[in-house]
């Protein structure tokens, strides 16, 4: 066999590689963003869950009731937020879009909830005039 086939050979087993290559990496790249994004929404909506089934716990016990609630924020919260029944957590995703997270409680939520990524002991109380107060523990 001529020196010249083996170089082609190894020349076109280098270019179907490069090929592979260059198909192969967007895909894992698209296959992880999206990972991640379901993620961070899965980890935004436990959360709003969790808090809402605290606040309906406390709601239902009547005022004075108290309880604590662990959550976990997924990174690049841009806010959270109690608005009169709901828990709502907007987050940013690594497309550049935002995305809302948000659960309905029965009790009227006031109060203040983290943005900051990680674990939070949220402290959830029912007040005496009828409200269901969340605040972080401090």
């Amino acid at each position: 066999m001529p020196k010249g086939n083996k170089a082609q050979v190894g020349i076109e087993y280098a270019a179907v590689l490069v090929l592979f290559l260059f198909i192969l990496v967007p895909v894992l790249y698209i296959g992880i963003t999206e990972i991640r994004i379901s993620g961070q929404v899965s980890q935004a909506k436990i959360a709003v869950d969790s808090i809402a089934d605290a606040a309906d716990r406390v709601y239902a016990q009547g005022p004075g009731a108290t309880t604590t609630v662990e959550v976990y924020l997924p990174a690049a919260v841009n806010y959270a937020t109690l608005n009169s029944h709901e828990v709502n957590i907007n987050i940013f995703l690594p497309t550049g879009e935002t995305t809302d997270e948000y659960a309905l409680s029965r009790g009227n939520l006031t109060g203040t909830l983290p943005t900051l990524p990680g674990r939070h002991v949220l402290v959830v109380g029912m007040t005496s005039n009828g409200s269901v107060n969340i605040q972080e523990a401090t």
